[in-house]
């Protein structure tokens, strides 16, 4: 699909400006059981386009994340390097019915290459009675 299908003709001037204009996706994952194990979930980005990773969301918590050891958080990452482009905020003892966002304008600055397959890994917590039961989001800005 391109922008014709979706607006009649553009003139082309305007269409390479759109056809080459930034734009975020966001990918939402099923609700996962960190207190279960490390998961992961797999994004094919794009082809022709870079990324960033612009923010990790964790929300509709069901169960109460704990840290006795190390907290749970989230990586963006590729094999072999679990966070080569991101890592979210410490879930710490994030709270039931809680959300957490962690906005990243600054401290993501690797690039994601074109046709990239990115691993978004749920880190579990350790120590004690592993917990903590949330939906989590990816939003990745591509680009030219």
């Amino acid at each position: 699909m391109n922008l014709t299908d979706l607006t009649g003709p553009v003139p082309p001037v305007h269409a390479n400006k759109l056809e080459n204009a930034p734009f975020d996706i966001t990918y939402v994952f099923p609700t996962k059981d960190f207190g279960a194990g490390d998961h992961l979930e797999v994004i094919e980005s794009p082809p022709g386009f870079r990324g960033k990773v612009r923010a990790i969301t964790l929300y509709d918590v069901t169960e109460t994340f704990n840290a006795v050891t190390t907290p749970a958080n989230v990586q963006i990452g590729i094999t072999g390097d679990t966070d080569a482009f991101a890592i979210g905020a410490s879930l710490g003892t994030l709270a039931s019915a809680a959300s957490i966002s962690s906005v990243l304008t600054d401290g993501a600055t690797h690039i994601i290459q074109p046709g990239t397959t990115i691993h978004v890994t749920g880190i579990a917590p350790t120590g004690g009675t592993e917990a903590g039961i949330a939906t989590v989001a990816v939003t990745i800005q591509y680009f030219k």
